[in-house]
């Protein structure tokens, strides 16, 4: 059996007497890429806080290549300078390009590798011919690729981001994306993010992780809605989502406070589905890709809803979907309160 790169086993974190983290059990497989997806206050900046060693839990273990880390021993340090973490916000210095790229190995003493080690890192950022650019006159796209180029000259063996494209435009959102598998397939580095684009996760990941209020959720956190709860004159339960989306529940409890709805459990359809405890919601389809050979549907009903077809079904209204109204169709039983 292949030892995982990192193992958690029992964390917990606590911030001011409040439990913001608390993980049984989580494995990260070498020269795999994962998103740690979830709402905000979620967990999900904690555990990548706790999994690159700024932070240490107040209960349970993590394991590095199989070994205990204990943040008293020197070994720490040199499990540190093989994970590498580049937050959301870069900060870049004062100063060239180059200077930026090859502050680390400067740190580090290893003058002699920079020159090649920093063009090197460039390039496989898409940023070769940028060395003497002043860094804080970047784009907010090329001031991320640099901060990832930062990261990248150290050659982690893990890579932790903090939502690494939210703060660029859509065309560098691509760019950067594409920058992540290449470093994955290439250099075969363990990559970890932070996102709340959930069609981010599923395009480039081989696992995504859900978090919800500090625990793991067996379930991707698409189709997460909040809202507050009621039950009409005849006692039957409904959430409403916005003051025009309500959606009908089997039930709550009195500290419910929002609702998953399994993409796999809507479809669409082109006329309300009429009976019993069925919602339907009406709006257009926004968008259409394909996930693990599934249709993914984006459609707007007021509110964002995922449905996941299969491609069979879709075959036979793809020519129309675009062009009219449709239904987003799903159980009262099928949503689940949390």
């Amino acid at each position: 059996m292949i030892e995982p790169i990192i193992r958690v086993e029992n964390i917990k974190k606590i911030y001011d007497d409040r439990v913001v983290l608390e993980i049984p059990h989580l494995e990260f497989e070498k020269g795999m890429i994962y998103a740690l997806v979830g709402p905000n206050g979620a967990g999900k900046t904690t555990l990548l806080r706790l999994l690159n060693l700024l932070e240490r839990p107040d209960e349970g273990e993590l394991y590095f290549d199989g070994q205990q880390i204990d943040n008293s021993s020197p070994a720490v340090l040199s499990m540190r300078r093989q994970m590498t973490l580049v937050m959301q916000n870069a900060i870049l210095f004062r100063t060239s390009v180059y200077n930026n790229v090859a502050y680390g190995l400067k740190v580090r003493s290893h003058d002699k590798k920079i020159p090649s080690a920093v063009l090197s890192a460039l390039n496989l950022v898409g940023l070769a011919g940028f060395e003497t650019r002043k860094a804080k006159q970047l784009s907010a796209g090329e001031s991320q690729r640099v901060a990832l180029a930062r990261a990248l000259v150290l050659q982690p063996r893990i890579l932790l981001l903090d939502e690494p494209t939210a703060n660029v435009d859509k065309r560098n959102v691509h760019v950067v994306e594409s920058i992540l598998r290449k470093i994955n397939a290439e250099l075969k580095t363990t990559i970890i993010f932070t996102t709340h684009d959930l069609s981010q996760a599923h395009r480039l990941t081989d696992k995504i992780i859900s978090l919800l209020d500090g625990n793991i959720i067996d379930v991707c956190s698409e189709n997460m809605l909040y809202g507050n709860f009621e039950r009409d004159a005849k006692q039957q339960s409904f959430v409403n989502v916005t003051p025009s989306v309500r959606i009908a529940v089997m039930d709550y409890e009195p500290d419910s406070s929002g609702i998953f709805i399994d993409p796999k459990n809507v479809s669409i359809s082109f006329e309300p589905q009429n009976s019993d405890g069925m919602n339907n919601l009406e709006g257009h389809v926004t968008s259409v890709t394909v996930v693990n050979e599934m249709i993914r549907l984006t459609v707007n009903t007021g509110i964002e809803l995922i449905a996941l077809v299969n491609p069979e079904i879709f075959q036979e209204m793809a020519m129309s979907i675009f062009n009219r109204s449709v239904y987003a169709v799903f159980k009262a039983s099928d949503v689940r309160v949390f």
